[in-house]
């Protein structure tokens, strides 16, 4: 790959990633009050509310397809790292072994709460309210591994 293709690619993913971080952030800054969220809470959001954590879900989703679809792969090439068919295990150790993810065992977790959230289980609230809890919880931790990762893109590669 031409090393201009890359910079692209990695330019591309940085500004998608960007786009849902604030986004996300800005929806989550609309309902963090409601968390921990607790049944009486739940049943009680009004529907502009639920707008926004179906906003922090959709937004939270897509930021972590993007950062482990798109961004990871293009940091890691611009490293001059050689990644095609690696699986996506050895990606996040990769990561973990060059000091840029703290622990691949965190995007695990990242992952397993983006499937719980975007399943929906209207019927069963206590999945629910766990669900969004844990959102709540991870979103802490999606937004300190995207910082991590975007200051070292803009120290290494003089991005802004």
């Amino acid at each position: 790959m031409k090393s201009s293709e890359s910079d692209d690619r990695l330019k591309e993913a940085v500004q998608l990633c960007t786009i849902h971080v604030e986004r996300m952030s800005f929806a989550y800054k609309k309902i963090e009050k409601h968390f921990p969220l607790t049944e009486l809470q739940y049943f009680n959001i009004v529907p502009e509310e639920l707008s926004y954590f179906d906003q922090l879900i959709f937004r939270f989703s897509k930021l972590q397809d993007c950062m482990g679809g798109k961004l990871f792969p293009a940091l890691l090439q611009n490293l001059g790292e050689e990644i095609s068919g690696m699986p996506f295990i050895d990606l996040l150790s990769k990561l973990e072994e060059l000091n840029l993810l703290d622990n691949a065992r965190d995007w695990l977790l990242l992952r397993e709460t983006r499937n719980i959230v975007t399943h929906e289980y209207p019927f069963i609230t206590k999945e629910v309210i766990d669900g969004l809890n844990l959102l709540s919880k991870h979103y802490t931790l999606i937004l300190s591994i995207w910082k991590q990762i975007d200051e070292y893109i803009v120290r290494r590669f003089s991005m802004q």
